[in-house]
């Protein structure tokens, strides 16, 4: 019978036994946080205020992935856009030499619609990496999300809500920013509803395309 005590790694709080544990600095790591650990502490980052900041991270955790997954929305925004233009391309083709105006029409619509998706592609990327300037963009398309009443309305309320609330200002902060560094180790899991929920969103969203671009 194995009478070996098991103790706390410090840096990642899980239980291992004693004798695994590794000599590092003054105090002693499981193996998988050895490197990690010597690392932080040549940058003289202390192992309380790492604790610490693992507590910031996993409080916020959540909030940081509901935030990334706009990005996503975004992104399948932007491949909407790019395809729609890419039919406009081809409608101008056949029509360009049958009517000058209708030509000229679409060629507009191609060049609308490529200018928005590149825009969307580079909020989305700005969502998925948390960068402070999406806020302004981000902002704007939510407000104007807001008339696609009813199912834009409560999407585009809950992306406000993400990003204004208390912990999406916290995500959205410089110190944030630095705590998602030194805490790789906490990532969050998408559970089976979360999924659900993005595929109904992404379901909605080709459907409300569909309908406008029938009208």
């Amino acid at each position: 019978m194995n009478d070996t005590a098991m103790i706390e790694c410090p840096t990642c709080s899980i239980f291992v036994q004693s004798d695994l544990l590794i000599p590092a600095g003054e105090t002693q790591v499981c193996a998988n946080c050895k490197d990690e650990y010597l690392q932080r502490m040549k940058e003289g980052v202390a192992v309380g205020q790492t604790g610490e900041w693992l507590a910031i991270r996993q409080e916020h955790i959540k909030h940081e992935a509901s935030l990334r997954s706009i990005g996503v929305l975004y992104y399948i925004g932007a491949f909407f856009m790019i395809v729609g233009g890419l039919t406009m391309a081809t409608t101008v083709s056949m029509t360009a030499s049958e009517n000058e105006g209708s030509a000229s029409f679409f060629i507009g619509m191609l060049v609308f619609y490529l200018i928005f998706g590149i825009i969307a592609i580079l909020i989305g990327r700005g969502f998925r990496k948390l960068k402070p300037w999406v806020r302004i963009p981000g902002t704007i398309f939510a407000a104007l999300g807001l008339l696609s009443i009813p199912i834009g309305t409560l999407i585009n309320g809950y992306i406000l809500y993400l990003m204004f609330s208390a912990k999406g200002k916290m995500v959205f902060s410089p110190e944030y920013s630095e705590i998602r560094e030194a805490t790789p180790e906490v990532v969050y899991k998408t559970s089976a509803l979360s999924w659900i929920i993005l595929i109904g969103l992404v379901v909605g969203l080709v459907a409300l395309i569909s309908y406008f671009s029938m009208q």
